[in-house]
C-alpha cells in the first residue's frame, strides 16, 4: 500500500539534488573551515559562496547571514540577546517558551495580529518585537511589512535603536517571497527541513548594525551547502509550485465539504499559505481519526509536532477553535490530485458509517 504524506508543514523530504550536494561536500577533501591548511581554506571559501548565494536570494548582504542548527536555534539566539519582548499568542513554541519578559498580544479569529494593538504595546523598555511570518498550524500570513513600518516609526520618533523586529519565516519561505529589505525586518529565521533541505541546518539574518553575536563552533559544511542549494531551488520553483498547491488545497477543501458541509476551516483560507489546511471536523476525536487515516496509509497531524507534550493547541485556542476535532493537512511537491482523491475516499468511509 502506497503511503500518502500530508504533513509537509512538519518536515519536508530532502530534495535529491540537495542530497547530492550534501554528499559532495561530505568528502574528505573538505576540512574544518577554521584551520589554515588548503582543504580548510577550500571549505571556508565554500561557506562564503553559500552566504553569497543565499544573500542574493533574500536580498541581503553575505555578512548578515549566520548559519545555525535550525529555526529553533535561530529564534533562541534572537531571544537571548533581548530583554523585553513583544510576541503574538500564536508564535512558534521556540519563541513562546522563554524566560524573558514577554508581552503576548492576541490575534483575531483568523489568526491575524492587529498592527494597531501591537503599536500600543510598544514602550521605551521594549527591545524586540517578534512576529511569525506564516503560522505553522493554520497557515495565516501576518502583515510583516506593516508591523516593520510601525517598529521603524517608533524608533525614529523616539530617536532610539530599539525595538528591533524579528520574524520567524521558517514556514513562509517555500511559498512566499522572503526579501529582507522589502519586509523591513532586522532579523529573520529560516530552517532547512521546511524547504526540502537538510535537517539540523538553518540560518539567521541579522541586519548590519542591529545586533552583535558571537556564535562559536565548527560549521556544518555539507549541511550548509545543501541548505544553500535548497533555497535556490525553492526560489526557482515557487511560482509554479505555489499555484499548483493552491489548486490542490482548493480541490481538497471543496471535496471535504461535500462529505460534510459542517467542516470548517481554522484560520482564513484567503490569507494563508497554500500548503496548510487546518479544519475542524464535527463529531470526531482527532487523535483517533488520525490513527484511522494512518492505518489506511495516510499521514497527517492533529497539531504542530512541537506541541507533543501539550493536550491542546494554543494556536487553535487563540482563534476559538476546538483542538480536539481539528486536523492539519499540509501539501508538498510530491502531493498529487490522484492521491488526494484516495484520501477523500477514505475520509468519506470513516465519517459516513
Amino acid at each position: 500500500m502506497k503511503r500518502i504524506y500530508l504533513d509537509y508543514a512538519s518536515l519536508t523530504p530532502i530534495d535529491k539534488r540537495v542530497m547530492g550536494e550534501i554528499k559532495k561536500y561530505s568528502k574528505k577533501d573538505y576540512s574544518n573551515p577554521f584551520a589554515l591548511y588548503s582543504s580548510a581554506i577550500k571549505a571556508k571559501r565554500a561557506i562564503e559562496d553559500a552566504k553569497n548565494r543565499i544573500a542574493k536570494v533574500i536580498h541581503a548582504h553575505p555578512d548578515e547571514i549566520i548559519f545555525t542548527s535550525g529555526g529553533t536555534e535561530s529564534n533562541q539566539i534572537v531571544l537571548r540577546n533581548n530583554k523585553k519582548i513583544i510576541i503574538s499568542v500564536i508564535e512558534h513554541s521556540s519563541i513562546r517558551k522563554t524566560e524573558k519578559d514577554i508581552t503576548i498580544i492576541p490575534v483575531d479569529k483568523n489568526g491575524i495580529v492587529n498592527p494597531d494593538l501591537l503599536k500600543k504595546s510598544i514602550n521605551s523598555e521594549t527591545t524586540l518585537v517578534s512576529i511569525i511570518m506564516v503560522n505553522n498550524e493554520i497557515g495565516t500570513i501576518e502583515p510583516i511589512h506593516e508591523i516593520a513600518k510601525i517598529v521603524r516609526n517608533y524608533r525614529k520618533a523616539n530617536n532610539s535603536a530599539y525595538p528591533l523586529f524579528h520574524t520567524d519565516a521558517c514556514q513562509a519561505f517555500i511559498h512566499s517571497h522572503v526579501y529582507v529589505e522589502k519586509l523591513g525586518v532586522d532579523m529573520l529565521s529560516l530552517d532547512g527541513h521546511k524547504i526540502y533541505g537538510p535537517r539540523g541546518v538553518g540560518m539567521l539574518y541579522i541586519k548590519r548594525g542591529s545586533m552583535e553575536i558571537d556564535r562559536p563552533g565548527t560549521e556544518n559544511l555539507p549541511g550548509i551547502m545543501g541548505f544553500a542549494l535548497a533555497i535556490e531551488i525553492a526560489e526557482k520553483m515557487r511560482k509554479k509550485e505555489t499555484d499548483r498547491i493552491a489548486d490542490l488545497r482548493s480541490f481538497f477543501l471543496n471535496e471535504l465539504k461535500k462529505i460534510n458541509p459542517e467542516i470548517r476551516v481554522n484560520g482564513n483560507i484567503k490569507n494563508s499559505s497554500p500548503h496548510i489546511l487546518n479544519v475542524s471536523i464535527p463529531n470526531i476525536d482527532n487523535e483517533f481519526f488520525v490513527l484511522q487515516l494512518d492505518t489506511n496509509g495516510i499521514e497527517c497531524s492533529t497539531k504542530s509536532a512541537c506541541l507533543k507534550d501539550e493536550d491542546e493547541s494554543y494556536v487553535l485556542k487563540a482563534i476559538d477553535a476546538d483542538s480536539h476535532n481539528s486536523v492539519r493537512f499540509s501539501f508538498g511537491r510530491d502531493t498529487k490530485k490522484v492521491d488526494l482523491m484516495r484520501v477523500l475516499g477514505i475520509i468519506k468511509k470513516i465519517l459516513i458509517k
